[in-house]
């Protein structure tokens, strides 16, 4: 009887202890999304413009 007592508590040591390896697998969730914060000003859209300079010279 003692011998059986003895086999299942170390039955039971091995099956707790091989648990604790279960924090080494890598992790079945997908990682958090990157925040990427919106930027203030972008330079992205519609633009129209022309060049309206003038210059003149006393030569």
């Amino acid at each position: 009887m003692k011998s059986m007592l003895r086999g299942a508590t170390a039955l039971a040591g091995i099956a707790l202890a091989g648990s604790a390896f279960a924090a080494d697998l890598p992790r079945r969730a997908a990682p958090p999304p990157v925040f990427t914060p919106v930027p203030v000003f972008t330079w992205t859209g519609f633009y129209a413009g022309f060049n309206a300079g003038y210059a003149f010279d006393t030569s």
